[in-house]
């Protein structure tokens, strides 16, 4: 089972519980977003060549929004259950409390790049 924190939410007092990592499942449903607009060349003989320069939709950026939010949650005021309910919660609390999630989720997951960075060095 993947390690959690405890995180209680400054307007409501609501306690939610956040994985500590992105999952490899995440990570393909927030890569999937992006994907959907993106396409690739394929140039005989030089295999697939992408251009540098994408334009993405704010669509897909809320797409890759809520399945990172939906992936990292694994409890709401101590329910838990299938990431969609769990994410209709989310949806439910006010404006600061939901920035407060997002940012706790930006910074695991900026935690679990940096991590990934120095295996690379």
């Amino acid at each position: 089972m993947r390690e959690t924190k405890k995180i209680v939410l400054p307007d409501s007092k609501i306690e939610v519980e956040l994985y500590t990592y992105l999952s490899q499942r995440a990570y393909n449903e927030m890569i999937n977003a992006f994907n959907k607009e993106r396409k690739a060349k394929f140039v005989q003989g030089k295999g697939l060549v992408n251009e540098e320069e994408v334009d993405i939709s704010f669509e897909a950026m809320e797409k890759a929004q809520e399945a990172n939010i939906k992936y990292m949650i694994h409890s709401v005021a101590g329910e838990t259950g299938p990431v969609s309910i769990l994410y209709d919660k989310i949806l439910e609390v006010s404006k600061k409390d939901f920035a407060f999630i997002v940012s706790q989720i930006n910074e695991l997951t900026k935690e679990d790049e940096d991590e990934k960075k120095n295996l690379n060095e």
